[in-house]
């Protein structure tokens, strides 16, 4: 598993390139970690409601800071374990939502009136639809419920393999994003071994043609400079770039945010 902390740049056969930006959910990234590249669209790894839950989240924790990992974590699951040894990693702030580095490259893209793009179709579209009922399906097979009762167990012995695939962060960052990083890819990788192998392949391959049929459309106005940035979890990006290296036929999928006054953090 490729836990670096370099971007990844694909070039698209047609012209372009794709920027993977690695981020860590729920982290705020040091400045010096954020992209300083020029790019003209976002592809968000989520689907277009994520703006809506994104922008509750934010009305939740002005009313009252923290509600959302508070509930987060007293929910339980794979994600509460993540956010609980997250909250004792030093020198960073975690346990933010809304996800601080989407919702600010967001923001960014808003204010300078750049398009957004989502690699997850709305429920609306029949495919993805029939797919998560497949997904769903899988995930609640009696062994696979079986192996909930042994989580905790099944953290503590991915957390010791995934330590093998920490990268020592960046000169000058906080020694902090190494725990962070095993933690995120520990996360990730149960979370996928949840579902089927074969279905996340098909998931990552449909999020594949909708990031390049962004990338197709920004092409359109910037032509083989056109640069897309993702930010996407660290862990995911390997299987996402095996995804894009097959070249699967662009998807038409996007969403031009106008600018609302929105500021980045």
């Amino acid at each position: 598993m490729n836990l670096d902390w370099d971007d990844i740049h694909w070039e698209d056969p047609d012209g372009g390139t794709i920027v993977l930006h690695g981020i860590l959910p729920t982290v705020v990234f040091p400045n010096g970690m954020r992209p300083r590249l020029t790019w003209h669209g976002l592809g968000i790894m989520g689907s277009s409601e994520e703006i809506d839950v994104w922008a509750e989240e934010e009305k939740s924790e002005k009313e009252d800071p923290g509600i959302n990992l508070d509930s987060a974590i007293l929910n339980g699951g794979l994600d509460s374990l993540y956010l609980e040894m997250l909250t004792w990693v030093e020198e960073l702030q975690v346990g933010k939502f809304p996800d601080p580095e989407p919702r600010r490259l967001h923001k960014a893209a808003v204010n300078h009136q750049r398009p957004v793009f989502f690699a997850e179709p709305d429920m609306d579209d029949e495919l993805w639809a029939e797919y998560l009922g497949r997904e769903a399906k899988a995930m609640t097979k009696p062994w696979k419920l079986f192996r909930i009762v042994f989580t905790s167990r099944r953290w503590r012995k991915t957390i010791k393999k995934m330590r093998k695939n920490v990268v020592e962060q960046p000169q000058r960052e906080p020694d902090g994003l190494q725990a962070a990083s095993a933690l995120a890819a520990t996360w990730w990788s149960l979370n996928r071994e949840n579902s089927d192998a074969e279905l996340s392949a098909e998931k990552d391959l449909r999020f594949a043609a909708r990031l390049r049929g962004g990338l197709a459309k920004l092409r359109q106005n910037h032509g083989s400079e056109a640069v897309l940035l993702v930010p996407i979890q660290q862990a995911w990006r390997e299987s996402m770039l095996n995804a894009l290296n097959s070249n699967p036929k662009p998807e038409e999928s996007s969403s031009l945010v106008v600018a609302s006054g929105v500021e980045e953090e």
